[in-house]
């Protein structure tokens, strides 16, 4: 009986390794070792801004520009003159761009004589492409008399995003 235990003993163990080296001799172990990065590049920017109609009683001053940011400070001298300020934005990046907010504000109180109005913007900037879209400042022609108050402020924020399907 003792025998037969460790017969079946033996039996047994030999089963397993048997099995062991079988499982072993039919498995494969894959090592999957993956990366991904990241190389499109988002680079819509303004590139330029310049006065492209000034009458000679007036100043355009020196516009400047940032990548995100226009500045000017235009002088108008008399009713009617009006200068015209051109902006270029480029997409110097690798994905193509869609225009999905343009929002210009003339400042609340300031006064009525002078008006800013913009010329339309591209709706779409593919990759490589320019737009240029001009700001007119305008002293209005019709007024009567020099107001009090000589100043008004314009505020504005374009807004580019990924193109859908891009």
């Amino acid at each position: 009986m003792r025998r037969n235990k460790i017969l079946i003993l033996i039996v047994f163990l030999a089963t397993i390794i048997l099995m062991a080296v079988g499982y072993s001799t039919f498995a494969t172990d894959f090592t999957i070792d993956g990366n991904a990065e990241i190389t499109g590049e988002w680079d819509v920017r303004i590139t330029n801004i310049k006065a492209i109609q000034v009458p000679d009683s007036c100043d355009a001053g020196t516009p400047v520009f940032t990548k995100d940011s226009i500045k000017f400070s235009a002088k108008l001298n008399k009713p009617g003159d009006e200068i015209i300020y051109e902006v270029t934005i480029e997409n110097l990046g690798t994905i193509d761009a869609e225009l999905q907010t343009i929002i210009f504000t003339e400042e609340i109180g300031g006064i009525e004589e002078i008006n800013y109005t913009t010329s339309e913007l591209s709706k779409y900037l593919n990759v490589g492409d320019s737009t240029t879209f001009n700001i007119m400042v305008t002293y209005v022609k019709d007024t009567k008399s020099i107001p009090n108050i000589k100043t008004k402020t314009l505020t504005g924020t374009i807004q580019y995003v990924q193109k859908e399907n891009s």
